[in-house]
C-alpha cells in the first residue's frame, strides 16, 4: 500500500523543497510519513471545509499549494484558521503537506499550468531561475548499473527537457585495495583488485542532489560508493517564475479578455487597455505577479495575466502593456489538475481516490467583465 512518504517523494521529485524561498514553509507540516494512504485531497488552501472533505473521504493526506502555517504560531488555541486546521489535522491523523514557492518555480508548475489552461503554445519561464545543474558520476559493477540509474532517476536525475532517465555509460577498469576491516563487494584483503566497472553520468538539478545520493546509496553494492559531483556552467532552463507563450492566433483585446474570463471562470476582470489592439504573446504569473510586470514588458509580451494587482500598477503601466488581474485564486487553481495527474499515474497510487477541493468562492463576488480605461 502507498505511504504518505510516496506522495511526498513524488511531488518532491517535481518540485524539490530546496527550491522554496527562505521565508516559505513547505514540506510535511503535520503527520507521519509512514502512514498508509487511503485517499488524497488536493487543495489550494487548507480550511476547515477541506478537513471535512478529507474526513468524508477517509483521506490520509492533504496536499496544498499554500502552507497552512506560513508565519510562526504562538499558540494552538483555535483562535485563527491556521491553529484550527492544525488542531483538526492532528486530532484526525491527517497529514498536511505544502508545495508553495518551490512549485511556483518547478518545471510545468503553477504558471505553466495557467499558460496551458489559456491554450498558450511554446511556453517557457518568464523569469528563468538560477537553478544550477550538476553532473553526477558514479562507478559500479555493470550488473548494477540499471538499478542505480533508475534510483537516481526517480530522485530527480537525468531529466533533459521532455526526456527522463537520460544518462551516459562507459566501461573501464577500477582498482582498489581492501583493508583488513573492509567488506568488499569483490576482491581480497590487502591485495590490489582490478574490476570491470561502469561509469554512469547523469545531469541533476542542484536541489535534487542530496536525494539522488541518498537513493543511489540504497541500491549501490559497494561499501564505499565512489562518486563525483561536477558543477556545470549551464542553468536548468525549465525552472523559474512565471510563463510566457503565444496564442495560436492573435486576438483583439476584448476577445482575449473574454477568453481569460471564460477559461478561468472569472466573471469580473480588471483590465488595462495598454498600447496594443491585438494580443499574441502573453505572459502569465499564477498568484501575485506584481513584481514581474516589468519583466513581462521587457520580454515583449502584449498582455500580462496575473493576480493581486493594485490601482497604482494599472496607472503606472497604463500605456505600456495590457494588464489583466484575474485574481490570485483563479490563476493558481489550474495547477491542482497537474498535481492530481502526477499522483494518478503513479503505479503505487492505483486504486487510491484523489479528490480536488476547489475551495469556497464566498468571498469572491464576480459579476461582470470590467475594463479600466
Amino acid at each position: 500500500m502507498a505511504k504518505v512518504r510516496d506522495v511526498i517523494e513524488t511531488i518532491e521529485k517535481w518540485a524539490p523543497s530546496p527550491l522554496a524561498e527562505s521565508w516559505d514553509n513547505v514540506g510535511l507540516i503535520t503527520g507521519d510519513p509512514e502512514s498508509n494512504v487511503k485517499s488524497i485531497i488536493v487543495a489550494l488552501d487548507v480550511t476547515e471545509e477541506t478537513i471535512a472533505i478529507a474526513l468524508k473521504n477517509k483521506a490520509s493526506i492533504i496536499v496544498s499549494h499554500h502552507p497552512p502555517i506560513l508565519k510562526p504560531l504562538k499558540n494552538l488555541t483555535g483562535n485563527d484558521l491556521s491553529s484550527r486546521v492544525i488542531q483538526m489535522a492532528v486530532k484526525e491523523n491527517i497529514s498536511l503537506y505544502a508545495s508553495h514557492t518551490n512549485l511556483d518555480q518547478a518545471p510545468h508548475g503553477v504558471s505553466h499550468a495557467l499558460a496551458e489552461k489559456l491554450k498558450l503554445t511554446d511556453i517557457t519561464p518568464l523569469s528563468p531561475g538560477n537553478c544550477e545543474l550538476l553532473k553526477f558520476i558514479t562507478f559500479s559493477p555493470p550488473e548494477h548499473t540499471d538499478k542505480i540509474r533508475e534510483a537516481a532517476g526517480h530522485a530527480g536525475a537525468g531529466v533533459i527537457g521532455k526526456y527522463s532517465l537520460c544518462s551516459f555509460t562507459s566501461r573501464g577498469t577500477g582498482t582498489y585495495i581492501p583493508s583488513g576491516d573492509a567488506s568488499p563487494y569483490e576482491g581480497e584483503t590487502d591485495k590490489l583488485s582490478k574490476v570491470t566497472e561502469d561509469r554512469l553520468e547523469m545531469i541533476v538539478p542542484a536541489p535534487c542532489i542530496s536525494k539522488v545520493l541518498e537513493e543511489t546509496r540504497k541500491v549501490h553494492p559497494y561499501e564505499e560508493m565512489a562518486y563525483d559531483i561536477i558543477p556545470l556552467f549551464t542553468k536548468e532552463p525549465t525552472f523559474g517564475y512565471g510563463a510566457i507563450g503565444n496564442l495560436q492566433e492573435p486576438m483583439e483585446l476584448s476577445h482575449f479578455a473574454e477568453h481569460v474570463s471564460r477559461t478561468l471562470n472569472v466573471k469580473t476582470l480588471n483590465v488595462s487597455k495598454g498600447g496594443k489592439k491585438h494580443i499574441k504573446l502573453v505572459a502569465v504569473m499564477g498568484g501575485n505577479g506584481r513584481d514581474y510586470i516589468s519583466r513581462s514588458i521587457s520580454a515583449g509580451a502584449d498582455a500580462f495575466v496575473t493576480g493581486d494587482l493594485c490601482h497604482h500598477d494599472f496607472m503606472e503601466h497604463y500605456s505600456s502593456t495590457v494588464l489583466i488581474d484575474a485574481s490570485h485564486r483563479a490563476t493558481e487553481l489550474p495547477v491542482l489538475h497537474k498535481i492530481k495527474e502526477l499522483l494518478h499515474y503513479l503505479p503505487s497510487m492505483k486504486g487510491i481516490k484523489i479528490i480536488i477541493d476547489w475551495g469556497t468562492t464566498a468571498h469572491f463576488l464576480y459579476e461582470s467583465y470590467t475594463e479600466n480605461i
